[in-house]
């Protein structure tokens, strides 16, 4: 007789296997109050597993979003920096993440990603 396993890997590792995708696996986190998630260079998304389900998927939309713009070449960050060009062959505009509010509506990067879903964390 085989062992049954009482849990799944997704479960065990804390990914939410209803919002990843093949390329894109989605973690539940304790994220910081007000944070809903965030896309990661290594294209991973984050999200707060302290939010509805609703919002768990409109964050996922949101941050989607993110990953299309790592993979376009659109948008990019290190520890320091956000790197961000309008189109593929504008100049890439370097800005310093202490000098901004991250998730900012007006932020070109999030401004672009708003107006495309039309919803996000208020």
């Amino acid at each position: 007789m085989g062992y049954k396993m009482k849990t799944s890997i997704p479960k065990l590792l804390g990914i939410n296997p209803e919002l990843s995708t093949y390329d894109v696996p989605v973690f539940e986190k304790n994220l910081e109050k007000g944070h809903w998630g965030s896309a990661n260079m290594d294209r991973t998304i984050h999200i707060n597993k302290n939010i509805s389900k609703k919002d768990k998927k409109a964050a996922v939309e949101h941050e989607m979003e993110h990953i299309k713009q790592f993979r376009s070449g659109e948008a990019t960050y290190d520890n320091k920096n956000i790197y961000y060009r309008k189109t593929p062959f504008s100049p890439i505009k370097k800005i310093a993440r202490n000098s901004i509010k991250e998730g900012a509506h007006n932020l070109p990067w999030e401004a672009s990603i708003y107006k495309k879903t039309k919803k996000y964390a208020t």
